[in-house]
Parts: structure tokens; C-alpha cells; sequence
């Protein structure tokens, strides 16, 4: 007998709908927010549909990095403000932004995200190593992201290490000390 195999559904286009129609969902309960987006209260908060109600800020041509990426994997509260994301291969973003986003030019290779859906996200070691050599203070909820995704990575802090050894120069002795410290 042939196994039969399930459609894959799809996250509904919540921000696709008429601005009257996602109004009256959200008063009568079918819809919830998400981050700064929303999500239909019977789909659990999963990185497909974390990543789908971010859908308006990323545009389908930009990848949510950083905090935001952690948010899209579970391991952050929040997915800061503003919203983190990359476009692919350094290309210049354009010269208008949505706001409550900030456009960065990471070099990110093929194997650094992956697209789940329509959108993008890094994977969690790139999510990680970039929480590790983020400029600036080190706060709790980065502190507490980087716990969760090192807790999650089969390799543990050796793998860890190494991505960073192999990755950027720049900012690797203060990841270093910062994955230390976890």
C-alpha cells in the first residue's frame, strides 16, 4: 500500500488581507499577535510562523539577522526594535526603508540561511556566531538567546568555536570571551 503524504499547509498571508478584514479577525479572537505581526491563534508560535508574520517587514528579498533571527528560532522574547535583517551578498538595499527596520550588508553565503517559506532566516549557528561579535553591550536577552542556541547545537562549544575561528576576524576575540562566559 502507498503511503499517502499530507499537504504541507501553508502560514496564512495575514498581511495580505484587506486592512477591515484583519481588523474584525483580531476582535474576535482568530488572530493574536506575533511579534510585530499577527498569526491565526490555531497555529503555534514555530519558526515558520514567527518568520510568516514578519513577512511585511522582510519583503522576500531580506533575511532577518541577529536578535530577530533568534526571535524566528525561539530563543528570544522579542524580536528587538528594530527589526535586524541582511540582504544576501552585500547587494545595497534600496533607498527607502519600511520603518522599524534596520537594512544591514552582510556577506552572507548560501549555507549562512535558510528559507523557510517565503522568507528567510539565518541558521541557527550564524544566528549565534553574529549574536557572539555583535558591537556594542551584551545584554541579558542576547546573553539568554546565545545560551538557548548553544544549548541546541550538537556540537557545543567546540563547534561553536570553530565557526568562529573560520568565520570573520572581526570581533572574534570578544566572541570568544562572550562564549566563554555562557
Amino acid at each position: 500500500m502507498a503511503t499517502r503524504r499530507r499537504p504541507r499547509l501553508e502560514v496564512p498571508r495575514i498581511h495580505e488581507w484587506p486592512p477591515a478584514v484583519r481588523s474584525a479577525e483580531r476582535l474576535r479572537g482568530t488572530l493574536v499577535p506575533c511579534g510585530p505581526g499577527m498569526r491565526p491563534v490555531a497555529w503555534p508560535e514555530t519558526p515558520r510562523v514567527r518568520l510568516s508574520a514578519l513577512a511585511p517587514w522582510l519583503e522576500e528579498r531580506y533575511v532577518a539577522i541577529g536578535l530577530t533571527a533568534a526571535w524566528v528560532w525561539g530563543a528570544a522574547r522579542s524580536p528587538g526594535d528594530p527589526l535586524q535583517c541582511s540582504t544576501v551578498g552585500r547587494k545595497r538595499p534600496p533607498a527607502r526603508r519600511a520603518p522599524g527596520v534596520a537594512v544591514h550588508e552582510h556577506a552572507l553565503a548560501a549555507a549562512d540561511f535558510v528559507r523557510i517559506g517565503r522568507e528567510s532566516v539565518t541558521t541557527q549557528m550564524r544566528t549565534l556566531c553574529d549574536l557572539l561579535r555583535s558591537a556594542g553591550t551584551f545584554g541579558v536577552e542576547s546573553r539568554v538567546a546565545c545560551r538557548i542556541l548553544l544549548a541546541r547545537e550538537p556540537g557545543g562549544r567546540r563547534t561553536v568555536q570553530a565557526a568562529l575561528d573560520a568565520g570573520s576576524s572581526r570581533h572574534r576575540r570578544i566572541a570568544t570571551a562572550r562564549l566563554a562566559s555562557l
